[in-house]
């Protein structure tokens, strides 16, 4: 996405549109941008931040929900909406909302971020059929039409945004459609960050806390490496002093020097990327207490500095393993959906204990070439590119479990 100076008036080209620096849309939406990242690791908050997006769209709703491929249906755990959909209606819009008449489940055959009426992304796909959910839509929220766009899609499933407005309203869709494209990538890196919190609160409710649970640490970092936002695991981690530590200025660093200058020149290349995209940096940090083992820390970028998001919130997402600590993970689900052999779910199941190829031909007592052969098919039949998107696709679709501490239904 270029970034075009005119003078000392620096534009964001969108398509055939444009966003200016200074504009106070642009502004709010940035206001908007760090109260999504909450809302991903509090779900109890989404229903006041859609309340505000919306707002700032001109819409009556705001609506953002998970299909999964494996059974084409809106999944109760990933759905979010704000306040004008009461309660009571959530149930019903979870079954009326995947009818092929409203357009959501065709969103996700357009390109990401490419926002279009629900009516218009029907009829491209031949549908023309009577809608069920523009009657029930109206008399439940009062609003007669729907758009949305796919903000996300893998092997997995899909996410989407849909709004509701009515058509007398003085909603512009090509005016939110700017705005979207700014807020999309956004919305992308918070969905995948919320889909496992979400998922396992809604499995065990107050039993448990999701992220303790996970045993994975997740902490969003500026562009200096300061940390902004924290879980308990993460903290949990950092307090031990193994590996990872707090620096000056909740700068998070490492008690190795050279571990320190890795992460720190990490969190710069990523916060300086030019473009989102599937990029990451893996990196094992030795653990003080067992020389053998490693705290595996993974960093993506949030945001570029430049393009799409204006240079306005530069940033880091942080997520670390304990190398101490491992919850069992029944591979089940995967084994049927990707159709894997017994040995390619071993070593998928080894993969997700972050055991190395060469430790992975130990423990299975194979050689190193087949492991390698192995992990290439598991990769090639799953469509991840790497570890970490193994981990993450196996997160989205399973529930992880240790079979001594089901809780009781």
């Amino acid at each position: 996405m270029p970034l075009m100076d005119y003078g000392h008036m620096y534009v964001i080209i969108l398509g055939s549109r444009w966003l200016k620096f200074g504009d106070p849309h642009l502004d709010d939406l940035n206001r908007l941008i760090p109260l999504l990242y909450e809302a991903a690791i509090a779900p109890e908050l989404w229903s006041e931040r859609l309340d505000w997006l919306a707002s700032k769209l001109g819409t009556r709703n705001a609506v953002i929900m998970h299909i999964e491929k494996i059974r084409p249906e809106i999944t109760e755990y990933s759905f979010h909406a704000n306040s004008w959909i009461p309660q009571s209606a959530l149930d019903e819009y979870i079954s009326l909302g995947l009818n092929q008449n409203d357009g959501s489940a065709y969103y996700h055959e357009q390109k990401l971020y490419d926002f279009t009426v629900g009516d218009d992304v029907r009829h491209q796909n031949g549908d023309h059929s009577p809608s069920r959910f523009y009657p029930w839509l109206e008399k439940t929220t009062g609003c007669t039409q729907a758009a949305g766009m796919c903000v996300s899609k893998d092997a997995a499933g899909y996410d989407i945004l849909a709004v509701h407005y009515r058509d007398d309203s003085p909603f512009v869709p090509s005016d939110a459609s700017d705005k979207l494209r700014f807020l999309g990538p956004h919305l992308t890196k918070v969905l995948e960050m919320n889909r496992p919190v979400h998922l396992l609160r809604h499995r065990y409710g107050a039993f448990l806390d999701v992220l303790d649970r996970l045993r994975i640490g997740v902490a969003i970092l500026n562009a200096k490496g300061e940390i902004v936002i924290i879980n308990e695991e993460f903290t949990r981690i950092l307090d031990s002093r193994d590996a990872l530590i707090v620096g000056p200025g909740q700068k998070l660093t490492a008690n190795d020097d050279q571990d320190a200058r890795r992460l720190s020149q990490a969190v710069y290349k990523l916060s300086q990327q030019a473009i989102i995209e599937k990029a990451s940096e893996n990196l094992r940090l030795n653990s003080r207490v067992n020389e053998s083992s490693a705290y595996l820390l993974d960093l993506a970028p949030l945001r570029e500095k430049q393009g799409t998001f204006g240079g306005q919130f530069s940033g880091v997402l942080a997520t670390v393993v304990d190398p101490f600590w491992y919850t069992d993970i029944n591979t089940d689900l995967l084994n049927r959906h990707f159709a894997l052999t017994r040995t390619e779910t071993d070593v998928f199941d080894a993969v997700l204990r972050g055991l190395s190829n060469s430790e992975i031909a130990e423990h299975l007592g194979k050689g190193p070439e087949t492991v390698k052969s192995q992990l290439a098919s598991v990769y090639r039949k799953t469509g991840a590119k790497d570890r970490l998107e193994l981990v993450r696709l196996a997160v989205q679709m399973i529930i992880p479990l240790k079979e001594d501490q089901i809780l009781p239904r």
